[in-house]
């Protein structure tokens, strides 16, 4: 049976994909005693809750638990038997939170990651935050507001825009939702290589991820 280590949890503020603004929500982790090609899969889920402990509320079925409570998950296989996931990202929507009312609330969420249906890491409260809502769509603010990693420079000489998206094998007329998508897609491919032994294919995930990034700006 697989065991996991969570390092860090992060996040990033009023991020659009696929036309819905919400929360990203960073991690860093270790995946130990995986056994690749054994066809099992992993979990990471994040589970929301306010300060006085009670759930946030769910109001979409991909963002909520058997119980009706917000929560946000994805499966992922690990590549070794020993995989760190550097920057594993989970996009939350804000209409994914059903709040009590109108106001201010502060709030928290923790984290799960399973191996099958077994729990294999747990840590409470790693990251706390506030919500603010006004009937309408939520509006989040994160507390304390953490300074977000700088971006790769960019080249000297810096590319032509359609050069980065052919790189990336994603055609430069394509809109931007199926952009977002697919960045989303090769990035989350491209961290799991990042620790690879094999020196060629760490430069790889090196270069991709720093063309991911300034896609990404391009897209801002």
């Amino acid at each position: 049976m697989a065991t996991a280590e969570i390092h860090k949890v992060w996040s990033d503020f009023d991020v659009s994909v696929e036309g819905r603004k919400g929360l990203v929500i960073h991690s860093s982790m270790t995946v130990r005693g995986y056994s690749p090609g054994s066809g099992s899969e992993m979990t990471i889920i994040y589970w929301f809750y306010y300060t006085d402990n009670s759930p946030i509320c769910g109001v979409m079925p991909d963002y909520t638990d058997a119980a009706g409570n917000a929560c946000a998950a994805e499966d992922f296989t690990p590549p070794y038997r020993d995989s760190t996931y550097d920057d594993f990202i989970i996009f939350v929507p804000y209409d994914a939170f059903g709040l009590e009312g109108v106001g201010y609330f502060e709030a928290y969420c923790t984290l799960g990651i399973y191996h099958g249906r077994k729990l294999v890491a747990r840590k409470k409260r790693v990251l706390v935050f506030s919500l603010a809502s006004t009937g309408g769509p939520s509006q989040f603010e994160e507390r304390p507001r953490e300074k977000p990693n700088a971006l790769p420079p960019p080249p000297k000489e810096r590319e032509r825009h359609e050069d980065v998206w052919s790189q990336l094998g994603i055609p430069a007329s394509a809109g931007k939702k199926h952009k977002e998508r697919m960045l989303l897609e090769q990035f989350n491919t491209y961290r799991a290589r990042i620790n690879h032994p094999d020196l060629e294919r760490r430069q790889e995930a090196e270069r991709m991820l720093a063309l991911i990034a300034r896609a990404r700006q391009e897209l801002q």
